[in-house]
Order: C-alpha cells, then sequence, then structure tokens
C-alpha cells in the first residue's frame, strides 16, 4: 500500500506516524474522510512545561485517481509549569494534490502543496504568525510496491527566522504488501542560529512500518504502526502528519506505536502512544514528551 491523502495536525507535538499510511478506497467519483482527533501529552524533566492538549477536524476529498484536496482546523494548548505562562494556539492546514500518469512509466507522479497558518498567544512572538509552505513530488509504482518522494519546505517565522527543509523519501512493499515499509531523510537549515538553540543545521533519519492483518486480526486490528526516529532536527514540517513543529527546541530522537482498527467499510478508529526526547541548549534542559493520540473517521 502507497501512504495516501492522510492527515493529522497536531501543532508542537511529534506524532509523525498518525494516519501516514491507510489504503485507498473508491465509492464514486468522490471519496471523502471527515474526522476528528484528540491528543494528550506529559512532560518529563522539563522546567518549562508540564502538559499539553489538543483537539481538532480534518476534511478530506479525493477526486477518482486525479487528485484531492484537504482542510484542517486544530486548537493545542500547552500548560506551563508556574513562572510561566500558559500558550494556546489554533493552526489552519490546507493541501492540494493532482495525480499524473506518462505514457510509457511503469507507475504515476503526484504533485502536492501544503499551507500552515499558525496564530498563537505566544508572548514572546517567536512562535506565533508563523506560515509554512510545503510543495512535495512523489512516484508510486502502478503495483503499488514501490514509492518515492523530495519534499520541500520553507517555514516563516517572525523575529528573524526563516527554515528551509528537504525531506528525500523511499517506501517498499514487503510480503506480498502486507507489509510497507518507509525511510525518510530530514535536512533542515534555520537562517538564524541563535533562534535555533545555535544550530545552523539539522538531520536526522526517521523510519514507519505498517502491518496489516489479512485473516487473524489480534483485538480486531485492522493495521499496526511502529515509527522511530534518531538524528536531530527543528522547526520540522511533518507532510505525512500535516505537523509544524513550532516549538523552539531541539527534538532527539523518538519512538511511537499504534494501531487501527476499521468498523465496517466506512468508519475506522486510530490510536497512537509515542515518547519523543528534547534539550533546550539555552537551559541545558533535556526532557521528554510522553502522549497518546485518537483519530475517529468517517468515509463516504
Amino acid at each position: 500500500m502507497k501512504p495516501t491523502y492522510a492527515i493529522a495536525i497536531l501543532t508542537t507535538a511529534t506524532l509523525a506516524t498518525a494516519l501516514a499510511v491507510v489504503p485507498a478506497q473508491a465509492a464514486g467519483e468522490w471519496t471523502t474522510t471527515a474526522g476528528a482527533q484528540a491528543f494528550y501529552g506529559s512532560y518529563s524533566g522539563s522546567t518549562e512545561r508540564d502538559a499539553i492538549t489538543g483537539y481538532g477536524a480534518v476534511v478530506l476529498a479525493n477526486y477518482l485517481e486525479r487528485g484531492g484536496f484537504a482542510l484542517g482546523l486544530n486548537r493545542t494548548d500547552i500548560k506551563m509549569n508556574p513562572g510561566t505562562e500558559d500558550i494556546g494556539q489554533n493552526a489552519l492546514f490546507a493541501s492540494g494534490k493532482l495525480n499524473f500518469t506518462p505514457d510509457g512509466m511503469a507507475g504515476s507522479f503526484t504533485g502536492r502543496f501544503d499551507v500552515h497558518v499558525i496564530d498563537n498567544d505566544d508572548a514572546s512572538n517567536d512562535t506565533d504568525g508563523v506560515k509554512a509552505y510545503a510543495p512535495q513530488v512523489s512516484y508510486l509504482s502502478h503495483d503499488k510496491r514501490r514509492y518515492f518522494d523530495l519534499g520541500y519546505a520553507r517555514s516563516n517565522y517572525r523575529n528573524d527566522l526563516d527554515v528551509n527543509q528537504y525531506t528525500p523519501t523511499v517506501g517498499f512493499a514487503l510480503n506480498d504488501g502486507a507489509d510497507w515499509v518507509q525511510l525518510r531523510g530530514w535536512f533542515i537549515d534555520p537562517s538564524n542560529a541563535d533562534r535555533a538553540q545555535g544550530k545552523s543545521s539539522t538531520s536526522a533519519l526517521e523510519a514507519k512500518l505498517t502491518h496489516w492483518f489479512v485473516s487473524n486480526k489480534p483485538l480486531g486490528l485492522d493495521n499496526v504502526r511502529l515509527s522511530a526516529l534518531i538524528g536531530e532536527r527543528i522547526y520540522a514540517v511533518d507532510q505525512d502528519a500535516g505537523v509544524v513543529i513550532n516549538l523552539a527546541d531541539i527534538q532527539r530522537g523518538g519512538v511511537s506505536m499504534g494501531g487501527e482498527w476499521k468498523f465496517g467499510k466506512s468508519v475506522s478508529l486510530l490510536a497512537i502512544l509515542s515518547r519523543d526526547n528534547y534539550r533546550n541548549a539555552t537551559l541545558s534542559d533535556d526532557y521528554s514528551l510522553t502522549s497518546g493520540y485518537l483519530w475517529l473517521a468517517f468515509q463516504w
């Protein structure tokens, strides 16, 4: 299976596996998915942050095999430790894609363009008024066993900071399509190291595995998902999850696991548990975020 057009809007959290790989279905000319999501996370070892909550809604629509669009809105609230003001944030996401199948090619190409707009009450204004633009070109073989993409993102922050990001990706199917493996490189270049924990560049490697159950489905699960990130990244834009991580700390690896249940042909429930590690170099503060995520979707 290919990674299809599926979005989770959870800014300031790192849930890169959310809806990254979903089996494509067709129902008439248009296939529409509407979903609601909720998120809770607890920080451990942070001198500033205590907990984070989020909720939102997403609508995705695909027209035959030609293209589609997505719209999402999310609310995130960060509870800070005493002495630091809490932060509330709204994030808007819009995306469009077009598919192309050139003659003589053994697969199809997809051009996609995402736009993120973030508004919050951060007193410093460093994470407020963020705009990110993320084009991507991808290729999927006709047998849906090989996938490649090249993504780029340009993020504009207030107070003298722009961020360029490059994300080459490869995906492939194993075991007659029962398993999907995806590997992605993250190469991020902030324009102002003083606004990026002293970093002028970061790099990381992310690996994801999705396994579909064909006949024997433990606990009724349709599929399970595992993800791991090694290396460092800051101010990342995750096109699988529809996320702008405008947190001004360095992510230093993370893992997640999740499962999805299908109820008939039109309802699904996804649950994910994650643990991510961060460092605030200014405060010499190493901490972690343990989080849970739920996504309930309806398709017609």
